[in-house]
């Protein structure tokens, strides 16, 4: 189950808000605006219960049950003077036992309060978020009220409420995008040989364990190659480390072009490679077209020293038992028969 980030989640509730806002523009009827609101209190901050006093040419009085629903409410509510102290300042705003919020808009001079219960005390830590949420939601409203009440300065009051949540929205989203940039780059150094730029062996079984899987559900044709290159030590001893990394990398680009675009290609260590295609040719056509390449490097590169590999090849059986690594090791082991069969 994916748990979702903080950013997520924010960048999530700023949607949400967006959309609440939207709602609201285009509403035109109080009663509209106040289920709006009720719902938003609900769905978005997890309330059981709110009260909600707006002071504007006279006092409105409502009452949200567990379901967001507006409801004629009066002074004998029992959250009405908690409420009616937050908004003429004579209460402080805040968390009362952990179940019960109370918040003012705006902080000076306020026109509207509300307070919030849950049933259950802020255990999750997110008293602040949620402050800052029904703050939001409690000023959309008032503005709302407005613009059917007064038909003035609506505009300008939700044009700058929605830019800020829209560069809120984007400064989440740019956030969330450079992090996700991150973690590519992450994931990219930690799957990527350093010395040949192929995959390293975390890169190929991740890699080549998908295309696996996928093959063997579509019962297509794949082969593993093993490849180990000659002679690196004799160069590494006669003409230095700098030389045996060049052979590696010069290794490493012939194998990589001797596959297609889709194959997985890797280098797994030392002087080993593998690779993991999904080629239908035959198995010494794969391995005639990697010695090919070979030799024409060898034809058309000025160096010090011959780029050779003993290779092994395994096809893999669709239907079989065996997993990637049994292929792998099964490949290895042809690469071995076969450099001792050129040794003799």
């Amino acid at each position: 189950m994916m748990i979702k980030t903080a950013q997520a989640y924010e960048l999530e509730r700023m949607h949400a808000l967006l959309g609440v806002s939207r709602e609201l523009l285009q509403t035109d009827e109080v009663a509209d605006v106040l289920a709006l609101a009720g719902r938003a209190i609900v769905e978005l901050a997890g309330a059981q219960e709110a009260l909600l006093i707006v002071r504007c040419n006279g006092e409105r009085v409502v009452a949200f049950d567990r379901r967001g629903r507006p409801l004629r409410a009066d002074t004998s509510h029992p959250w009405y003077r908690i409420a009616a102290d937050t908004l003429g300042g004579h209460g402080r705003q805040g968390t009362r036992g952990g179940r019960t919020m109370t918040l003012r808009v705006p902080a000076a001079n306020a026109v509207a309060a509300l307070a919030v219960g849950w049933d259950c005390d802020d255990a999750d830590g997110r008293g602040s978020e949620r402050r800052r949420l029904l703050t939001t939601i409690l000023g959309l409203t008032v503005a709302a009220l407005g613009k059917i009440q007064t038909r003035s300065s609506l505009e300008e009051l939700v044009a700058s409420q929605h830019e800020q949540m829209a560069d809120s929205v984007r400064a989440h989203a740019s956030e969330l995008a450079r992090r996700d940039a991150i973690e590519d780059e992450m994931r990219l150094v930690a799957t990527t040989d350093v010395l040949t730029g192929l995959n390293n062996r975390r890169g190929f079984f991740v890699e080549a364990g998908q295309a696996f899987r996928l093959v063997r559900r579509r019962r297509a044709h794949s082969a593993v190659i093993f490849a180990d290159v000659d002679n690196l030590k004799q160069v590494n001893d006669s003409l230095g480390h700098e030389a045996g990394d060049n052979l590696l990398c010069d290794a490493a680009s012939v194998f990589r072009e001797s596959f297609r675009g889709a194959d997985v290609v890797a280098r797994l260590g030392g002087d080993e490679f593998v690779a993991f295609t999904l080629d239908d040719a035959q198995p010494n056509v794969i391995l005639s077209r990697l010695q090919d390449n070979l030799r024409a490097f060898n034809l058309m590169q000025e160096r010090p020293y011959r780029v050779s590999v003993s290779a092994g090849i395994v096809e893999c059986d669709p239907d079989g038992e065996r997993g990637l690594r049994d292929y792998v090791l099964l490949a290895d082991q042809q690469m071995y028969l076969e450099k001792r069969r050129r040794l003799h």
